[in-house]
């Protein structure tokens, strides 16, 4: 039974899709563009520094990692706002449907998606930049895993904040990949922020994973004890996400704000 309500909201999602195409649009249109924008400047400061640094490699495998922690903490939370536009909540919540239940499933829809978007933008970058990210190595799977649960840490918090005030605080669904992006490192290292920037980095566990990713480019010795502590950041932040979202949800239905006009 339990499988049953998970593949109903599934099913939902593909039927919510179905009527509304801009879904799919959403998916590939911006990661697309950010690839090629990111792409082309990478191709041109390439030619500048005539080949000493693959600047191509650098920026293309930043925006395709940066796009794996972007949808992920994106997709989620917009589920659940357009939930709230709706007004559906209460109506899927009269039902055995537990929240538990629905998250899987939301969860299931979310990595379906990103794992489509993400092969399409891998054929992309391979088609016009020749950017293979096979030869990173297996570590990328660890550096994607973690972007991953790192978004959906940030998704939790943020669905939470947007039960708990309403419309306010619905920008953060959008900004807060834009707020992240230079703590993370993405497209330099963790040196060349400030020093007060640089204390703030350590505490996000992508600031970790990107120091990875560049080592690898670069051929230079990667650290476990990055990993490690990635790894450890992750666990605490999912923890602490999922235990506030669920305080917070109970708190919302508990008074009456699953209904309240968005």
């Amino acid at each position: 039974m339990i499988l049953m309500r998970v593949w109903a909201i599934i099913v939902k999602f593909w039927f919510d899709t179905k009527r509304d195409m801009f879904r799919l649009f959403d998916v590939f249109w911006w990661p697309a563009f950010n690839l090629f924008v990111w792409g082309l400047l990478s191709t041109y400061l390439t030619q500048l520094s005539k080949g000493s640094v693959n600047f191509v490699l650098l920026f293309l495998a930043g925006t395709i990692f940066w796009s794996f922690f972007d949808r992920a903490s994106r997709d989620i939370s917009r589920s659940m706002v357009e939930e709230l536009w709706s007004r559906n909540l209460p109506n899927l919540f009269s039902t055995p449907l537990t929240l538990t239940e629905y998250l899987m499933g939301v969860l299931t829809v979310a990595f379906v998606k990103l794992v489509i978007g993400s092969i399409f933008l891998l054929v992309l970058s391979k088609i016009f930049y020749g950017f293979e990210i096979s030869l990173l190595g297996w570590p990328v799977i660890g550096i994607m895993a973690g972007l991953m649960i790192f978004g959906w840490s940030v998704s939790f918090f943020i669905q939470a904040f947007v039960l708990r005030y309403g419309h306010t605080v619905e920008v953060f669904i959008w900004a807060v990949t834009v707020l992240l992006q230079p703590f993370s490192c993405v497209f330099y290292p963790l040196s060349a922020l400030p020093v007060w920037a640089q204390w703030v980095a350590r505490g996000f566990p992508s600031m970790y994973l990107f120091e990875q990713m560049r080592a690898i480019i670069s051929g230079t010795p990667t650290n476990p004890g990055d990993f490690m502590l990635s790894i450890g950041l992750n666990t605490v932040y999912l923890i602490l996400s999922v235990v506030f979202f669920y305080r917070t949800f109970g708190y919302a239905k508990a008074n009456g704000l699953l209904t309240k006009p968005y």
